[in-house]
């Protein structure tokens, strides 16, 4: 194993999870413009999470109640409880226990917050490979499953990548990626390339317990280090994940700002 890539690494995060967690509270609140504030003292209380629907009014995190409701009028606002005059997270944390208990019967977990996580996918994918000795990656195991740097060499007369419907972009991407491994896997000549794919089925798994379990939805990055998988969680969301391959890092590293690598922002990615 090439030095680098001895690891396979997720990291998942749940989208928009206080909204997801009020909208379990309350069915009403699904498919509708929405977020979560916290206090309301001041032009409604600020705004800690902000659901899809709502972000394309150009609703945002941060904003205040009052002027989010401008951009919105029909906005719905779920707040936060309040005990002792302060935010009352209990029962987001509580929803964030049913999540990493469900993955922790993938991998080995390391939590990052309270609605993200990193899965230690190596040991899980080393198993795995033993199922798979001289068969075949289904594509239907990675139904939600992008590649990074995938497709490639599109011809002039075909649409460029950015130009593809976004599924249709996903799926060729997948099916030249997958063509690209080896015909038959076995055990002694395993490359990182398909030890990242079945990685990505775990979590394809993973993914599915979750929402059949809580309700929940997520998305995933995996690759070979942590900061590459929180990298490529955040290239597909929501509800997608996105296996990030060594060779794709340097184009989409000069793709992006400094600020995006995690540690690299604040005041150091200004620097």
């Amino acid at each position: 194993m090439e030095y680098g890539k001895e690891r396979v690494v997720a990291l998942v995060d749940m989208d928009c999870f206080y909204v997801q967690v009020e909208q379990r509270l309350n069915p009403a609140l699904k498919n509708k413009p929405c977020v979560v504030a916290q206090y309301k003292t001041w032009k409604g209380g600020g705004i800690i999470a902000v659901s899809y629907e709502a972000r394309d009014h150009g609703v945002k995190r941060n904003m205040w109640v009052a002027d989010a409701k401008k951009l919105c009028p029909d906005l719905e606002v779920a707040r936060v409880r309040e005990s002792h005059g302060k935010a009352d997270l209990t029962h987001y944390r509580e929803a964030s226990v049913e999540v990493i208990e469900v993955m922790s019967r993938f991998a080995v977990i390391e939590r990052a917050s309270i609605d993200e996580a990193y899965m230690d996918l190596t040991s899980a994918v080393q198993e795995r490979l033993k199922d798979m000795t001289n068969k075949q990656i289904d594509p239907n195991l990675l139904r939600n499953t992008y590649v990074q740097g995938f497709p490639q060499n599109a011809s002039d007369e075909q649409e460029s990548a950015q130009e593809l419907n976004k599924e249709v972009e996903r799926s060729r991407g997948l099916e030249q990626w997958l063509s690209s491994l080896p015909a038959t896997l076995t055990t002694d000549q395993c490359p990182s390339e398909v030890q990242l794919t079945l990685g990505a089925v775990i979590v394809e798994e993973m993914r599915a317990a979750v929402e059949k379990d809580t309700g929940f939805r997520c998305s995933a990055g995996i690759a070979h280090n942590k900061v590459l998988a929180k990298l490529a969680c955040g290239l597909n969301k929501p509800n997608r994940q996105t296996i990030l391959p060594m060779d794709s890092v340097p184009e989409l590293f000069n793709s992006l700002p400094i600020s995006k690598i995690r540690n690299l922002g604040g005041k150091l990615g200004n620097l």
